[in-house]
């Protein structure tokens, strides 16, 4: 399970890194839009994209 900071920290470094584009909550799902255009839910993102790998990809680009 994913905390509130997690998820907050994984919006920002997806965001940073160009990964996607904004996130929306629906029916109480929340979403993100891919910069390839694509709807997907929080947790299937994070499944390919955990906070470690974004952490380590951030840390790449500086």
């Amino acid at each position: 399970m994913i905390t509130p900071h997690e998820v907050t920290q994984c919006l920002h470094l997806a965001k940073a890194l160009d990964l996607i584009s904004s996130s929306r909550m629906v029916g109480g799902i929340l979403y993100v839009y891919t910069v390839a255009g694509q709807l997907k839910p929080l947790d299937h993102f994070t499944a390919e994209f955990p906070l470690e790998r974004l952490q380590a990809m951030a840390r790449k680009r500086l």
